[in-house]
């Protein structure tokens, strides 16, 4: 199988004439103006709209006007080959699925001249902007949709509130947050010894899963260890988190990870390239079961020294689904259908990641909708993917604590729809929100090295020692039930503040959906 890559690179060489786009046609039913596009630029940089231009502003409401002006004016440092590989993924190819909807053209006509204006737009100076892609849209004028654009400009209206507004109007919920725990001083490492053990087993869904243990020393069969597993994430594997675990395993923990088989960083990169299979439509959404095999397999290899009826479960956005699932949350395909329902629709732009991912193969769903184990007592979702596939009713079904994380600077699996209205239906004791005023959906992990700050976020050293304190007090008092371990948040209304400069946590131990909408009025309006 040729490369993906070079199919979408065809694609923008054909689509691309001499000329790029001059003028934006504005249509809603029989209403049309044309404007040209440097009065969209002059508009980006602060200058009055002319009058053609003050005509088309009248549709959208204020806030959707200052929307497209903060549209206009974003950029990302994405090269042209980045803009090219992502275009080459499933994910992408359905990115611009929803973006043709902004224009009225032939489909396929749209689609390859967007595939180009974002790949030329991308080429000049290795960042690309809105402007960028309109100017090197290659037909002269582009005709757009006005309720398609009022869509998206909704939906930026809210992004653009989240990332300024939503962390302070949750602090100020209950009135002034306390000082919380010190993550530091819990994330120093232990004093006991492990031994790092890799591994292969075979599971139930594929022959061969690389995995690792980390083994406490000094266990017996009279002081067994509790065991910690960890979910990593799509397009990524264990290495990510196992830093996670080295902090665990110093303080008595035996901990154990894996490689899933149809969504590691490994096997996506070798599907892409042609060298490995394609993963099977929704086969992630069988991971729970993955990592039920994983305890199976400790508990016969070292079950004389690790307690796996005493398990704690973390994992990170895949993996985060994964261990909600585990915990109790019920897979609820009629809420999952319904929520799909929106990319479909020719007026309404989705670009949220989670969603798009999630509804990718609608027609192939799993029968079984529990992947609840007993084991596992406590679980740690960071940055979890949970919207649609899971309701509000199949996460009132989670059956032990849970802390939830949640950066509010994710555009992969956002704060609002994937873990802050997950936490709002969460009805165990003990369960805690942790919200990262400035994290994004890959502050967490390790290895990302090669990964622009943009996307990475702030001081990644600094979030993953918060996270190491996290887990490390959640674990300890849930799991192992030690007397004199800080909670993490109030068991009133209130909240803790926590962390350090640039990534102050708040924990809360509720909140509510009527909560969350007074904090995000928006919340309804936008899919």
């Amino acid at each position: 199988m040729k490369h993906v890559l070079s199919a979408v690179l065809g694609l923008s060489a054909l689509a691309a004439p001499a000329s790029s786009a001059e003028r934006i046609s504005f249509q809603l039913g029989e209403f049309e103006r044309s404007i040209p596009v440097d009065e969209l630029v002059d508009f980006a940089a602060g200058k009055s709209p002319g009058i053609a231009l003050a005509d088309i502003l009248r549709l959208f409401k204020p806030s959707e006007q200052q929307s497209l002006r903060k549209a206009l004016n974003q950029s990302a440092p994405v090269s042209a080959v980045m803009a090219s590989d992502y275009l080459s993924t499933a994910l992408g190819r359905r990115t611009i699925q929803q973006l043709v909807k902004l224009i009225n053209q032939p489909i396929d006509v749209a689609g390859n001249a967007l595939v180009s204006a974002l790949i030329e737009g991308a080429a000049s100076d290795s960042s690309l902007g809105l402007i960028d892609v309109l100017q090197a849209y290659p037909l002269h004028t582009i005709p757009v949709d006005v309720r398609a654009v009022a869509s998206l400009l909704r939906s930026l209206t809210q992004d653009f509130n989240l990332q300024n507004n939503l962390y302070s109007r949750l602090a100020a919920l209950g009135g002034v947050p306390e000082p919380g725990p010190d993550l530091l001083e819990a994330a120093k490492p232990g004093s006991i010894r492990f031994e790092k053990v890799p591994f292969t087993f075979k599971g139930r869904v594929v022959d061969s899963i690389q995995a690792g243990a980390y083994l406490p020393v000094m266990t017996t069969f009279q002081s067994k260890a509790p065991l910690v597993v960890l979910a990593p994430g799509l397009n990524s594997d264990m290495n990510a988190l196992l830093y996670v675990g080295e902090t665990l395993a110093s303080h008595g923990y035996a901990v154990a990870s894996l490689d899933f088989p149809f969504t590691s960083a490994d096997t996506m990169t070798a599907a892409l390239k042609g060298t490995g299979a394609i993963p099977p439509p929704n086969a992630w959404y069988v991971q729970p079961s993955t990592v039920s095999d994983l305890i199976d397999q400790v508990e016969k290899r070292w079950g004389n020294r690790v307690d796996t009826q005493r398990v704690g479960v973390l994992g990170q956005s895949l993996g985060g689904y994964t261990v909600t699932a585990l915990a109790g949350a019920e897979l609820d395909w009629p809420h999952l259908m319904r929520g799909c329902q929106p990319l479909n629709d020719p007026r309404t732009v989705v670009l949220n990641p989670a969603i798009v991912w999630q509804c990718k193969a609608l027609g192939r769903v799993v029968k079984k909708t529990s992947f609840r184990d007993l084991r596992v007592k406590v679980a740690v979702a960071v940055n979890p993917v949970t919207n649609p596939i899971f309701s509000s009713r199949s996460i009132s079904r989670v059956e032990v604590p849970m802390l939830v994380v949640s950066g509010m600077k994710d555009v992969f699996a956002p704060p609002v729809s994937q873990q802050l209205s997950l936490f709002t239906s969460l009805r165990e004791p003990g369960s805690v929100l942790a919200v990262q005023k400035n994290g994004t959906h890959l502050s967490f992990l390790d290895a990302t090295s090669n990964v622009p700050p943009v996307i990475t976020g702030p001081d990644q050293p600094l979030a993953r020692s918060e996270l190491q304190g996290m887990a490390k007090l959640f674990f300890d008092k849930h799991l192992l039930a030690r007397e004199g371990t800080l909670p993490l948040a109030p068991a009133s209304n209130g909240a803790f503040q926590s962390g350090a400069a640039p990534l102050p946590l708040l924990f809360r131990s509720s909140l509510t959906m009527q909560q969350l909408e007074q904090v995000e009025p928006g919340l309804k309006e936008v899919p």
